[in-house]
């Protein structure tokens, strides 16, 4: 070949280039899409689908599931009950936020009287408790109630609520009710810790759960200790002889 015929399609090939990547690069950035923790295949070091390596997701081998020691109704005023979940997580580093359930409540023939959905969190190597208020029975009386975990749950590793230390709890009559405050303190000594669920239940001598309630700790500051207040406008109809606090929110 000439030297002008290597010059033309040294030109030409040039042009084929130019053409090539005008066209391909945009094409592959269009078709070429990243791998995430979403894309329901397992790549980019995943030891599962879109679980465990660069994901915060875990893998299911990498937990135990929670278990569930009771669910439970308790009435607060004639056709209004709370209801409650309380269970153990035997993972110590690892713990889930939003998780979806569903509470029913059934009465002595076993129809269904009320059901009750929300999220919650469960704390990890801890109790924890889900938790849900104010349901209206009408007339009827629940008997049972149940738990449902609605939607996979999605385990994270997570550190305990260690900072948190019940001081002491009292319960006393509130007019025609009853009352129970419980002092805590925040033991770390420069982390404010905020947004927390408490729950409290309330047993009597033989281990029954007579009576449990909820409230919420907004912020409380390092080394600060704060009095959490609980009602109940009935008086709990046995005698109270054992309390417990337990905590749920932001676990990372």
């Amino acid at each position: 070949m000439s030297w002008s015929g290597k010059r033309k399609f040294g030109y030409f090939a040039l042009f084929i280039v130019a053409i090539i990547l005008f066209a391909g690069v945009p094409v592959f950035f269009t078709v070429y899409k990243p791998a995430t923790c979403t894309d329901n295949k397992q790549n980019q070091g995943e030891r599962g689908v879109d679980c465990g390596g660069p994901c915060n997701r875990l893998c299911s081998a990498d937990f135990s599931e929670p278990r569930v020691l009771w669910t439970y109704s308790s009435r607060v005023v004639p056709g209004v009950y709370n209801a409650m979940a309380y269970g153990e997580n035997p993972n110590q580093s690892v713990g889930a936020e939003n998780v979806s359930y569903s509470i029913k409540l059934y009465d002595a023939q076993g129809i269904l009287v009320a059901e009750k959905k929300g999220r919650g969190s469960i704390p990890p190597g801890s109790k924890f408790a889900l938790f849900e208020g104010g349901i209206q029975t009408g007339q009827r009386i629940p008997t049972r109630a149940t738990l449902e975990f609605t939607s996979p749950i999605d385990w994270v590793p997570a550190r305990p609520y260690t900072s948190l230390k019940t001081i002491s709890i009292d319960v006393i009559p509130d007019g025609a009710g009853t009352r129970a405050e419980a002092k805590i303190k925040n033991e770390y000594v420069s982390t404010i810790i905020s947004g927390i669920d408490a729950f409290i239940v309330l047993y009597d001598k033989d281990g029954n759960r007579v009576a449990f309630s909820k409230t919420r700790i907004e912020s409380i500051t390092p080394s600060e200790s704060q009095i959490l207040y609980f009602t109940w406008p009935e008086a709990v109809a046995s005698r109270v002889v054992k309390t417990e606090l337990i905590f749920s929110g932001s676990i990372r």
